[in-house]
């Protein structure tokens, strides 16, 4: 499988809220991949109107009516990745589980309703791992951007100390770490107007991200067939987050420099539904239509931010030492809402040689919503400049999957498939990348549109055992 996702965008620089959640975080946890069983992904995932493979109910659950057999399946995948800096080369093996279930048949010798059908499966819909590092010159320097947004703020408020309120607590963490790292100054002595310790233009800029961490999905599917013409199925899905990022941010001038390091773990758990439906009017053609409704998820995150900084040379004040700047561990819960799906499918089969299958998935990702869990001390409007925020920059985006698979053999199988997915940015953010971000993490990127070209070869030993590789 070929994965190509065209970056839109890589760097910073807008932060709003004190250490709350924003749009980038919703985001993060309502766009999946293209993950499955190995048939399915060599098909481009287009699966929606075909059944009869865990993967395709995970799309559309009246696929599992398709079965005329109880079915055992699991799918490994094994990646390798490449990191070339400079003239090193480090080669990383990771062996995963994509996908594992169990479907159950059972006829039941009615000929309105001739079977029902139960299924458990485990999919892998996402997975966060990546690094990611850049080096270049930028046009402008995050300790101006940040003397800038600082404006209003009283410094007492914001300075540190073991007799005093803690600042990160109020106040917006950038600013509070760039005032305690002597980055940024008050213009004068009483005013809440600031100034960067340095004004020089243009200094070396890197960032580093490392993340890691999954989605995971549980379904429970029961599904049946209406006259061997309607199936209808219907699925519970459990899904499990675990999430963790560390990034660098560093400005290099040219008597001193800093970094600001984020560390950030998500970790939380979600349910939802699907329904679905597949109607095949003559034994060619097969329509399906299922709709997912969104994720209901309960979130906790633990976060905590530093500057590091050696800007002596820019610095007046003689009580200035080169330091480190922690703002200590937080932790928050909060409730996330991501989009439902429409997914619209037809595919054609051919006898035992030949099946063509599209798909066509519709997400409108401004109905994302953040909220305050029951009985938080968070006021209920606590997230509404961020919803507010998630409705004006993102915007409905649709996904295309298509696949065929040719039977040269009643034992081989050859399979071809491509999907692509559109972003979800509003234009006006995928042309400027300003997204609003949340705390003191100034690292985010805007992705243009994914594209996969797929392929397979599968070996049908006999009517119970097969091997399928993408």
């Amino acid at each position: 499988m070929n994965k190509i996702t065209y970056l839109v965008s890589a760097l910073l620089i807008v932060s709003s809220s004190l250490f709350a959640q924003g749009e980038v975080d919703a985001l993060r946890f309502s766009r999946e991949g293209l993950y499955g069983t190995a048939r399915a992904m060599s098909m481009g995932g287009a699966f929606g109107a075909l059944g009869g493979d865990l993967s395709a109910l995970t799309i559309n659950p009246a696929g599992i009516g398709i079965y005329r057999s109880s079915e055992v399946v699991g799918t490994f995948n094994l990646q390798r990745n490449r990191s070339v800096v400079g003239n090193r080369t480090a080669d990383k093996n990771r062996f995963d589980m994509d996908n594992l279930g169990f479907v159950g048949y059972f006829p039941l010798r009615n000929d309105a309703i001739p079977l029902i059908n139960f299924g458990f499966s485990y999919n892998k819909l996402k997975s966060f791992n990546k690094n990611i590092s850049a080096i270049g010159t930028a046009k402008g320097t995050l300790i101006d951007y940040i003397a800038k947004t600082s404006a209003g703020y009283d410094p007492l408020l914001l300075e540190m100390g073991d007799n005093l309120p803690n600042p990160f607590w109020d106040m917006p963490w950038l600013t509070v770490l760039a005032y305690n790292s002597w980055l940024i100054d008050p213009v004068d002595d009483q005013g809440t107007q600031y100034q960067p310790v340095t004004t020089e233009p243009n200094p070396v800029n890197e960032i580093r991200l490392r993340e890691r961490g999954y989605i995971d999905n549980y379904d429970f599917t029961v599904g049946t067939t209406l006259g061997n013409v309607l199936n209808l199925g219907l699925a519970l899905s459990i899904k499990d987050v675990s999430y963790s990022l560390v990034s660098d941010y560093l400005e290099d001038f040219d008597d001193g420099g800093y970094t600001l390091t984020n560390w950030l773990t998500t970790s939380g758990a979600g349910f939802s539904a699907k329904f679905g439906a597949i109607y095949r009017p003559v034994n060619e053609l097969r329509l399906g239509l299922a709709y997912h409704t969104p994720t209901w998820y309960a979130l906790t995150e633990t976060y905590k931010a530093q500057i590091d900084d050696d800007m002596g040379a820019y610095v007046t004040d003689p009580d200035y030492k080169p330091a480190v700047i922690r703002s200590g561990s937080f932790a928050n819960d909060y409730d996330l809402k991501t989009p439902g799906k429409l997914v619209a499918s037809i595919a054609t089969v051919q006898g035992n040689r030949f099946i063509a299958s599209l798909d066509y998935e519709l997400t409108d990702y401004s109905n994302m919503k953040l909220s305050v869990p029951s009985g938080a001390y968070e006021r209920e409007e606590w997230y509404d400049v961020d919803n507010e925020f998630i409705k004006m920059d993102f915007r409905r985006a649709s996904t295309i999957r298509a696949g065929v698979e040719y039977r040269f053999t009643q034992q081989f199988s050859g399979r071809l498939g491509y999907a692509w997915m559109q972003n979800p940015y509003d234009s006006d953010l995928a042309e400027f990348g300003d997204a609003v971000i949340a705390g003191s993490n100034a690292i985010y990127r805007i992705e243009g549109d994914t594209n996969y070209l797929t392929g397979g070869l599968g070996y049908r030993f006999n009517r119970n055992f097969f091997i399928d590789m993408a």
